[in-house]
């Protein structure tokens, strides 16, 4: 991506360049030509600052994926709480969406998972398709850890978040506890979660 964006530069540059060595076009022309092209390369590394915003984390090697599955924000938010608190402990963590998790590498110490659930159990937008695109086997012998999130006055409470869970623990996974299930955000819960983790990784 920073090759991309470098070449880009160079060639914005010369054909700024370019059109002020043209001969034929009034000053005012080039004037206009050269702010049109400003303009474009500005929402061409916008764009390219929003590739890079979205795509996983570069790191090849960290202590913990914390793995969100969002329709939101309140999951990907979690995750990245959850990101803090380790790194202030000392070790290194990145979040990632559950259907990107096929193209990062397993973390060293644990994945940690916060998982929304939307409707009657269904999966929330960043988690469609996120088996097809992950292969579980790769988390076999794994320690694991679930934060299910949904709302209680569903009849499938969590259901999406425990799935998760059973297929990582079905593909050998260990979980490091049992699922927490937080409904509508409850703070006590989330609480929970972080004091179960602080225990684990201490």
């Amino acid at each position: 991506m920073k090759w991309a964006s470098g070449v880009l530069w160079l060639l914005l540059g010369l054909l700024l360049l370019g059109i002020w060595q043209l001969d034929a076009l009034s000053a005012e022309r080039r004037g206009w030509a050269s702010v049109a092209l400003v303009a474009y390369a500005l929402v061409l590394a916008r764009s390219l600052r929003r590739q890079r915003a979205s795509a996983p984390p570069a790191s090849d090697r960290v202590d913990y994926r914390v793995v969100y599955a969002t329709e939101t924000g309140t999951a990907r938010q979690l995750a990245q709480a959850t990101c803090k608190r380790l790194r202030k402990s000392g070790f290194s963590a990145e979040p990632v969406a559950l259907n990107q998790l096929g193209r990062v590498e397993p973390p060293d110490r644990a994945l940690l998972l916060v998982v929304s659930t939307t409707g009657n159990g269904d999966p929330p937008k960043t988690a469609v398709g996120w088996e097809a695109s992950v292969q579980l086997d790769r988390f076999a012998g794994r320690p694991f850890a679930v934060l299910a999130l949904g709302d209680r006055s569903y009849p499938r409470f969590c259901a999406f978040g425990l799935e998760v869970a059973q297929r990582f623990q079905a593909a050998g996974g260990k979980p490091l506890f049992a699922p927490v299930q937080v409904s509508q955000a409850d703070p006590r819960m989330i609480d929970l979660w972080f004091r179960q983790l602080q225990q684990e990784s201490a």
